[in-house]
């Protein structure tokens, strides 16, 4: 049985396969699966989710929900999204799904909607 720490952040399982194993994040031990994450290819070395790649020393927050820490990956707009919440907005996706980024559709929300965040 996984441990709660090898839980993919995206889909909270820990199941693992060859193909599609759970990945740690060498800069702040993010835990994810390589499909949920788009991550084709384990490189050898280090590996570094897309937050760490480009901003190792700063906090970023997700366009779509108050929450400060996760799975992020950059907006289609150069911001950060969940990629949790990207997955379940309706009007949000990923532009290219091998490597789940970037996320698209975060401008075509409605106002409304915005509201609800809080």
């Amino acid at each position: 049985m996984a441990s709660e720490d090898s839980r993919c952040a995206i889909c909270e399982d820990g199941d693992t396969e060859n193909s599609n194993a759970i990945v740690f994040c060498d800069g702040c031990n993010l835990a994810v699966h390589q499909d949920c994450y788009g991550v084709p290819y384990i490189p050898e070395g280090q590996w570094l989710c897309r937050k760490c790649t480009v901003l190792p020393d700063r906090p970023v927050e997700c366009e779509l929900c108050p929450n400060t820490y996760g799975a992020f990956k950059q907006t289609s707009e150069n911001k950060w999204a969940h990629l949790l919440c990207a997955i379940h907005i309706p009007e949000t996706g990923v532009g290219n799904a091998m490597y789940m980024e970037p996320i698209d559709g975060v401008r075509g929300i409605p106002k409304q909607r915005w509201k609800l965040v809080g």
